[in-house]
């Protein structure tokens, strides 16, 4: 490999360490430089020691606090099928409209929700005034 000569400045303190560690190998100053230099290279690209544990760590927490909502979510659905009796026939194109309309209003919320930086939990949702019902036949069957 071929040599590039550069020239550094260095800081009182630092140059003194090298001359003093060149001295103490009995190598030259710039052989302790290069070493010094290619160590810090090197570091630069490894992760700081014990960064893998912090982001596993939060990895672990990230994933716990996932399983808590899914299941949260799991326990709302059953309770909620379980104590939703089925609609009787006559009811149930107006339902489903109404139902459409109001899926409709709270994935306008949600998106609106988002699109600000808000929280969910900040406040009462207004779903009714983001996509209002925009027929007489929506109206009722909401």
């Amino acid at each position: 490999m071929a040599k590039l000569t550069m020239t550094i400045s260095l800081p009182g303190e630092l140059k003194a360490r090298v001359l003093e560690k060149a001295k103490l190998l009995r190598r030259s100053s710039s052989s302790v430089a290069a070493a010094a230099l290619r160590q810090g290279l090197a570091d630069a690209g490894a992760p700081a020691p014990g960064l893998d544990n912090v982001n596993s760590a939060r990895l672990d927490k990230i994933l716990g606090e996932t399983l808590i909502l899914k299941e949260m979510l799991l326990v709302f659905v059953r309770v909620w099928l379980e104590h939703n009796p089925p609609l009787e026939e006559e009811y149930a194109e107006s339902a489903a409209m109404s139902a459409e309309a109001r899926f409709e209003r709270f994935i306008a919320y949600v998106a609106s929700t988002l699109s600000t930086g808000r929280s969910f939990a900040d406040g009462e949702p207004q779903l009714n005034t983001i996509n209002p019902p925009t027929s007489a036949h929506e109206e009722v069957a909401s």
